[in-house]
């Protein structure tokens, strides 16, 4: 298969788009890798799917055709998401005070991968869908959770435990 050069730039614009959006927000919140940094694992990562992908074909047209050629397009991006993973452990520390830092941001420099992954091989509604997702995941900060499980799920938590316990009185009773 072909890819012309509209769709390839397409795929590449999709994925430093992806970079730039997850690197602002954490540029935003002070983490240590900003939007320069995604947008080029983002890049990188579809140029490595598109290459993987697409740029072996005309390899295997080359030889006589009593010679089979077989090519693994997982096998470079295998490469770039093990290399990006110990990008990643290099990213989480210890603090002084006992936290472990870095984890939430190794993780989006891995998503930022998979993302430029998912461009690069054309899979529009995956990478979009999850960017979506995971943005969400990032701006719902933890205290946004507190707050939800304060106002909703304690609530509701007393409620169940009084109706149960309401329950289990009235089969004491009928015994």
């Amino acid at each position: 298969m072909y890819l012309g050069e509209a769709e390839i730039l397409c795929r590449l614009l999709l994925a430093a788009l992806f970079g730039a959006v997850f690197g602002i927000e954490r540029k935003h919140r002070n983490k240590p890798i900003g939007a320069r940094t995604h947008i080029l694992i983002s890049i990188a990562a579809c140029t490595v799917a598109i290459i993987s992908s697409y740029g072996f074909t005309d390899l295997a047209f080359s030889y006589p055709h009593d010679v089979s050629v077989r090519t693994d397009p997982a096998r470079l991006m295998v490469g770039m998401l093990t290399g990006i993973g110990f990008i990643g452990a290099g990213i989480i520390y210890k603090s002084p005070h006992g936290d472990i830092k870095g984890i939430t941001t190794a993780a989006e420099v891995y998503l930022m991968a998979v993302l430029g992954i998912g461009s690069g091989l054309g899979l529009y509604l995956l990478s979009i869908s999850s960017a979506v997702l995971a943005y969400i995941t990032l701006i719902c900060s933890e205290d946004t959770v507190t707050c939800l499980r304060d106002k909703y799920y304690v609530p509701l938590k007393l409620w169940l435990e009084k109706l149960l316990h309401r329950r289990h009185s009235l089969s004491l009773i009928h015994i």
